[in-house]
């Protein structure tokens, strides 16, 4: 019996992967890094334009043999991309210091297209990272930035400008940046994030303020994240009545809400202060933040925290009448070594609410 063998070779040679949609190939390229998505270019005439249509841009220059490759690359892109495709979502992270007008472009192209997010982190010189197009031209669809400017000169930060009208914003973090109030009527206080009305989580690392406190107002706000890993003083105010977790590390120096009474809604917080950080004014202020946050139901301190409320403790609970700490349910200690715990501390801390949760966390592990 002759057995007829039967013809493959048109299904071999047939490009499957090409008949897939362009929403399909779109996924694929989304996954390559963005060089490798542009050179699919030469596969065929059917992937000779999808990279145009990528809606996620995700720009490194450690993909690169030389900054000034990156540089160019970045630069041809932004001209041959489709520019009818709206860019979802931009990520830009150069290690080198890069050219002032490649990054302003970048700011300009990003609002014109239409970005919901944008994170940039880049070296460069303190006036090369300016955010002039963000402060001159609105951006109604922005809905996440995340900026870290990284001074390699002389460690000088960028001024994060007081007037960005991002109406959509809901998540912004910021790292590398100054504070500074605008005009004589500021009253010696920086207040930049007031203007952003759906704002629900704010993150601000290594910062500088350069005048007498930084007033974080919004009544949107969420979450926030505070972490200032320098020599200068937090010098902070919150008016934020509708935060909930508050995480700070840093050194305090005054009361977080200053005048206003408007820190009832914080119902999580974690504090920590720098282990080479010493202030005899530390006690005091650590102790107002915790009559401050009143109705906290979570605590995450670090080691340093109980040594440092060790100071003043003793001396002012079961004498001063004040709510305190009475909805806590649970108490957390980060540690290196969890045999230093002042248990005296632990039992100040807890004595509204016994039956809270504590816990230790080692962090040696």
């Amino acid at each position: 019996m002759k057995i007829q063998r039967r013809n493959n070779n048109a299904d071999e040679k047939k490009d499957r992967l090409s008949d897939l949609s362009d929403c399909a190939l779109l996924h694929i390229l989304s996954i390559l890094n963005i060089k490798e998505a542009v050179q699919t270019c030469i596969l065929s005439t059917r992937w000779k334009n999808l990279w145009k249509q990528l809606s996620i841009l995700s720009l490194n220059s450690s993909q690169f043999k030389t900054l000034g490759c990156f540089n160019k690359f970045v630069s041809r892109l932004l001209s041959l991309r489709d520019k009818r495709t709206a860019v979802q979502a931009l990520n830009f992270n150069s290690q080198g210091i890069m050219q002032s007008s490649l990054l302003n472009r970048i700011f300009k192209y990003a609002v014109s297209h239409h970005i919901q997010q944008l994170n940039i982190s880049a070296a460069c010189y303190i006036e090369h990272f300016s955010l002039c197009y963000l402060s001159s031209l609105s951006c109604h669809t922005l809905m996440s930035l995340n900026l870290s400017a990284n001074n390699v000169i002389d460690r000088q930060r960028p001024i994060f400008p007081n007037s960005l009208y991002l109406p959509a914003l809901t998540s912004l973090c910021l790292k590398g940046f100054a504070f500074c109030g605008c005009g004589s009527g500021n009253d010696g206080r920086a207040e930049p994030f007031s203007t952003f009305n759906n704002l629900n989580t704010l993150t601000i690392y290594s910062f500088e303020i350069l005048d007498e406190q930084l007033f974080v107002s919004n009544v949107t706000l969420v979450n926030l994240t505070i972490k200032s890993f320098d020599d200068d003083y937090c010098k902070l105010e919150l008016y934020t009545p509708s935060l909930c977790n508050f995480d700070f590390k840093g050194k305090p120096v005054q009361k977080l809400g200053g005048s206003n009474r408007n820190l009832s809604s914080i119902k999580h917080v974690s504090i920590d202060i720098p282990m080479w950080s010493i202030d005899e004014n530390y006690p005091a202020v650590l102790l107002n933040w915790l009559t401050e946050l009143v109705n906290m139901e979570s605590l995450t301190v670090s080691l340093y925290i109980l040594q440092v409320l060790c100071s003043i403790l003793d001396s002012v609970i079961g004498k001063v009448d004040f709510p305190y700490l009475c909805n806590l349910k649970s108490l957390k200690v980060k540690t290196l070594n969890p045999t230093w715990i002042p248990g005296g501390v632990v039992n100040s801390l807890l004595q509204n609410t016994p039956s809270a949760e504590y816990k230790i966390i080692d962090l040696s592990r």
